[in-house]
């Protein structure tokens, strides 16, 4: 008996420390290279990922490669970064996986199943590679990037149930970044539609679509190739729908350049954990169990002990959820400032929000989920039970590690901004110094100038702050 009693004590402690070592969040197992892009030693990051064991295993390597491409293009190696982020894209359309690992995921450990990435970091991707080859002048071929944004979301949407679809259904900002690469192009006509398709997008969600209100830019940018199309009935309606007019190019104009300026980091994953109550009665060896804040119920196995099947020592369960923990942005608004001319300065608008657009997509996974969460919780009680019907001092071990194993799967592509902001500058000069400005809630101020040649046309800049308030 004692015997007995010391080697239950021993497997419970040992357990624990197991158990306990297996539960760093991926933030946690990501956080030297994190703090070297939060400092800027974009260089030492991508060694950082290199040398990273979690990102290595096979089953991360579509997170290995998301990770890997932003920083690439934050250094700018444009051509590297779209390398990364095509072999991203196959990954996602290979639906490869480790079945091994996809059984442990469902039973034990979500983490352990091959990462396959949530809805907007797929869509996300053809950003990124979009902007890359914007700045290798590869117009056309960012066209397309930005067109798939949005096809690629309708296809994601189209695969789930009636019932369980996805919010985030179409990016506004990428029928924007559509309208500016057409225009780019020289096809005002596909730009005007692209304008019109986003501020549609805006109105009918009553002027806000995913944390972001319509930028005064895109309406002024709408009317005015309305103004150049000769679309009269279209530029009157939408000047007076915006009180805005047509506005002409100066007489010294030379072109344009568009800022965009990324902010801060995306939430990244923790969890969480919803106490279930279980239900009364039982049905053919199940209970269910309910949460009213996630307004969820699902049934998991009763013991077979002698109460019958209800439950005796165990009617509250804990069960792991995901969740987004906000990094707040440390540079919270900006503007620009032509050739040292106080009197042209831009505002930077707000174009997309990834950490509103994180939050509540996540929310709509959930529920689409929580079938394999009631599989791991139900495969887990069966285990107890059925060690507890042979020794009920193993079983209460086992419902302990149970316990302390409960995990939900904590990855996330963490290199994505907070938040994109955009501008757009006419230039009248040959030479440009564009004067980026950005500030925190605290007044304080940086400033990074860029040289913009004059091209007749669009130039693009990109400006990257991605500091957080907090970095730890």
């Amino acid at each position: 008996m004692k015997k007995s009693s010391f080697l239950i004590k021993y497997l419970l402690f040992t357990l624990i420390g197991l158990s306990v070592f297996s539960c760093a969040t991926y933030k946690e197992l990501s956080a030297k290279y994190q703090h070297e892009v939060l400092a800027g030693e974009f260089d030492v990051a991508m060694k950082s990922i290199d040398n990273n064991k979690f990102l290595n295993k096979d089953r991360n390597e579509l997170l290995y490669c998301l990770e890997k491409g932003k920083v690439a293009y934050l250094k700018g190696d444009y051509k590297l970064s779209n390398e990364l982020f095509n072999k991203a894209d196959l990954l996602i359309e290979d639906h490869k996986v480790n079945k091994v690992g996809e059984v442990l995921g469902v039973l034990a450990n979500p983490e352990k199943t091959t990462y396959k990435s949530e809805d907007f970091e797929k869509v996300a991707i053809h950003y990124y590679k979009a902007m890359n080859y914007i700045f290798l002048n590869l117009y056309d071929d960012a066209l397309v990037e930005a067109k798939r944004i949005n096809i690629q979301l309708q296809e994601i949407n189209d695969s789930y149930p009636a019932g369980k679809k996805n919010r985030y259904t179409t990016d506004a900002f990428a029928l924007n970044l559509q309208g500016l690469l057409y225009e780019t192009t020289g096809n005002l006509n596909d730009a005007f539609i692209s304008y019109r398709n986003a501020v549609e997008l805006y109105q009918q969600n009553d002027g806000t679509y995913f944390g972001v209100n319509i930028p005064q830019q895109l309406k002024q940018d709408l009317i005015n190739v309305a103004h150049q199309l000769g679309f009269v009935d279209e530029e009157l309606r939408y000047s007076e729908l915006f009180n805005l007019k047509y506005k002409p190019k100066s007489a010294d104009f030379k072109g344009e350049v568009i800022v965009f300026w990324e902010s801060g980091l995306v939430p990244y994953k923790s969890q969480t954990y919803f106490t279930f109550t279980a239900l009364p009665g039982n049905n053919n060896g199940f209970t269910s169990i309910t949460n009213e804040e996630l307004d969820l119920t699902f049934p998991v196995p009763t013991s077979n002990n002698s109460n019958s099947g209800k439950f005796s020592s165990t009617s509250i369960f804990n069960i792991a959820f995901p969740k987004y923990e906000d990094r707040i942005p440390y540079f919270t608004s900006g503007k620009v400032v032509l050739n040292n001319d106080i009197s042209k300065n831009y505002q930077l608008e707000l174009v997309e929000d990834y950490k509103t657009i994180a939050f509540k997509t996540l929310k709509d996974r959930t529920v689409r989920e929580i079938g394999k969460i009631a599989i791991r919780v139900a495969a887990k009680k069966i285990s107890e039970n059925i060690v507890r019907n042979q020794n009920e001092n193993l079983g209460a071990v086992l419902g302990i590690l149970n316990a302390l194993n409960e995990k939900t799967d904590t990855r996330n592509w963490q290199t994505l901004p907070n938040k994109i902001y955009y501008t757009r500058i006419p230039l009248n000069k040959e030479d440009n110094i564009v004067k980026v400005e950005v500030k925190t809630n605290h007044e304080e101020t940086i400033e990074k100038e860029f040289i913009v040649k004059s091209s007749g046309n669009l130039n693009f800049i990109n400006y990257i702050t991605p500091q957080s308030e907090n970095v730890n």
